[in-house]
């Protein structure tokens, strides 16, 4: 998979992008951020815990397509942005499952990437 080739020489990036978005999420649900991290790694990135989604970034073995979700931002790929459309589901009943207090809806989970609904939406219906 080339594009994962392309992001083992990033990891650093990469593991910062998934602190910004626990920060994000964090604020969202007024929680601290070591519970935001462990709801990205186990809702967003369908890891066990949190120092498992670090491991697994680190190996940039990227056998879960979920992976690459840690590269998402603005400025990314149309493949990123696809990636999460198709996850997206997935990941919302995750979050349901772990954070069933919280309202927890497809805006904001496209927010923890720092992307906003409409322009999430018009980068996917773009070919």
């Amino acid at each position: 998979m080339r594009f994962g080739i392309c992001m083992s020489f990033e990891k650093d990036e990469l593991l910062m992008n998934i602190k910004r978005q626990s920060k994000r999420l964090s604020k969202k649900l007024s929680c601290p951020l070591g519970q935001a991290q462990e709801a990205m790694a186990i809702c967003v990135y369908e890891c066990g815990s949190y120092s498992e989604l670090l491991i697994q970034i680190r190996s940039a073995s990227f056998r879960d397509p979920r992976l690459v979700l840690a590269a998402l931002s603005p400025g990314s790929d149309l493949f990123l942005f696809k990636v999460l459309a198709d996850k997206l589901d997935s990941i919302l009943r995750n979050f349901d499952n772990k954070f069933q207090d919280y309202d927890i809806n497809e805006e904001m989970v496209i927010s923890l990437f720092g992307l906003g609904i409409e322009e999430f939406k018009v980068k996917i219906s773009s070919q």
